[in-house]
């Protein structure tokens, strides 16, 4: 499995390519932004995406989704519980900054696992930062979105957010093999689990 990073929009979102080196098909997970870049970068690397993935449906984690599915006619997986937010993602950016969104493109619900070439990945629920939010596991490879950063854990001052959820959702993580390597939603990425020297609830 091959990774890169970018960050990407006004909040410098992580969006991650990930793709077989044999076959090259490919999935982005949280393409925050630029969708013009994103599909430059594809193209250059003669990846061929299947999907497009969401840990959270925030709308700086989703708002290239609508111009990538008209590029390259892919479906967009995400947690059915995450759905409001990601179809309010337009009037949430004019809230939140100066960036403008086109309508979402309809989502499917995630399955519980996700091929890609002779890898799997786990669909794994992690709510707290939102009902839906999800992590994609493919050892030693773990992208979290904003649950767990380098430095801190992810916001729970939102109305539908739950403190008591992500520390579950925070507990489950930390049982994953020390030498997991992770890929948060923001900031330095990734990091060994095992670098974390105090566990951040």
């Amino acid at each position: 499995m091959e990774i890169k990073t970018f960050s990407v929009g006004k909040l410098q979102t992580n969006c991650y390519l990930v793709w077989d080196k044999d076959t090259s098909d490919c999935l982005i997970i949280d393409p925050g932004d630029d969708a013009d870049y994103l599909t430059t970068e594809i193209i250059n690397l003669k990846l061929k995406p299947l999907a497009i993935l969401l840990t959270h449906g925030h709308y700086d984690h989703c708002l290239a989704c609508f111009e990538l599915k008209l590029n390259f006619n892919i479906p967009i997986y995400l947690h059915p519980k995450d759905n409001l937010l990601y179809q309010n993602a337009a009037k949430s950016a004019g809230h939140w900054s100066t960036i403008g969104a086109l309508r979402q493109p309809p989502t499917l619900p995630l399955p519980p696992k996700i091929k890609l070439g002779s890898e799997t990945i786990e669909v794994i629920p992690i709510p707290g930062h939102t009902p839906g939010s999800v992590c994609f596991y493919s050892a030693p490879h773990l992208f979290v979105g904003d649950t767990l950063f380098e430095e801190g854990v992810g916001r729970t001052d939102f109305s539908y957010s739950s403190p008591s959820d992500i520390q579950k959702s925070l507990t489950k993580i930390y049982s994953f093999p020390e030498e997991t390597l992770i890929y948060p939603g923001h900031e330095n990425s990734p990091f060994f689990l095992s670098s974390l020297n105090t566990r951040n609830y």
